[in-house]
């Protein structure tokens, strides 16, 4: 997982949230108390989103802080498990569930292994 936060990807995910629940990008900027333009620069990527701004997001989009955070290193584990991984995989017919399975057993022994050279290495 990436050690930076990617903006772009959380302002994704509020334009997917806003869009869900019907507001315009003006309509949304009225809501937290900034114009369309931010609105639309912070969906892009373009502007950082303060902590304070995704709070009041959240609340207003009916979605937990977390999920905000999905394409970050700072997202919980089982968060990430229960509503992106397991989507995805409730979609997979039978064959490609066994395949996903071996992939995920080979990635497993290489973090495995990398672990072990890390620590032997320290």
């Amino acid at each position: 997982m990436q050690s930076e936060i990617n903006f772009t990807k959380i302002g994704q995910r509020i334009k997917t949230a806003r869009i869900e629940k019907g507001f315009s990008q003006a309509d949304l900027g009225s809501l937290i108390g900034c114009s369309n333009n931010h609105v639309s620069h912070v969906e892009v990527g373009q502007t950082k989103i303060s902590l304070s701004m995704l709070l009041k997001l959240s609340l207003i989009l009916e979605k937990d802080f977390d999920y905000f955070l999905l394409d970050t290193p700072y997202a919980k584990n089982s968060r990430i498990i229960n509503t992106e991984i397991a989507d995805k995989l409730n979609k997979c017919n039978s064959h490609t569930l066994i395949t996903v399975n071996k992939i995920i057993d080979i990635l497993l022994e290489q973090q495995e292994s990398l672990l072990s050279e890390y620590s032997e290495n320290m």
